[in-house]
């Protein structure tokens, strides 16, 4: 089976965060600051490092509020993420790219490039909400893995 993995940018960020967020995240966006920026980062690699552990009860102490309402139960987020994300439930590595960030710092999106372990590197906007003093995962705009069906030969059209 071959798979098609989407490359996204920052200016994907509009049309995921309508998918994602609570609260629609503002047109415009500047350069996150660097506390901001390290506090999401944390966030993300700590979600990261309870998924290769298997655990996703602290996994989910990641999630913001919204996002926890999308799911029925710790088991039924495991399942969607081993199935759709596997990259990120079986991570090797993750980098970092900009982020962008309101002018709060209340929402917060920042590229990444993660490689699971079975090598496959994939990109997505994480997007991060404080909630209280920290960052949670309001959501993730790309990195899930999109099969092809096969269709045999392919035309130069």
């Amino acid at each position: 089976m071959n798979r098609l993995l989407l490359p996204v940018t920052l200016s994907a960020l509009s049309a995921a965060s309508a998918a994602f967020a609570q609260d629609p995240l503002p047109a415009k966006m500047h350069p996150a600051k660097a506390a901001d920026r390290t506090a999401a980062i944390g966030s993300i690699q700590a979600q990261l490092k309870a998924f290769r552990r298997d655990d996703y009860k602290t996994a989910v102490t990641y999630q913001s509020a919204g996002l926890k309402n999308n799911f029925l139960s710790t088991e039924a987020f495991r399942a969607m993420m081993v199935r759709t994300y596997p990259e990120f439930a079986h991570s090797k590595s993750v980098t970092f790219g900009p982020a962008q960030s309101d002018a709060t710092g209340t929402h917060l999106a920042i590229l990444t490039a993660i490689t699971g372990q079975d090598g496959v590197k994939v990109r997505a906007v994480y997007l991060m909400v404080r909630e209280g003093k920290a960052y949670r995962v309001e959501g993730v705009a790309g990195g899930a893995q999109v099969p092809l069906e096969d269709s045999g030969p392919s035309k130069d059209v």
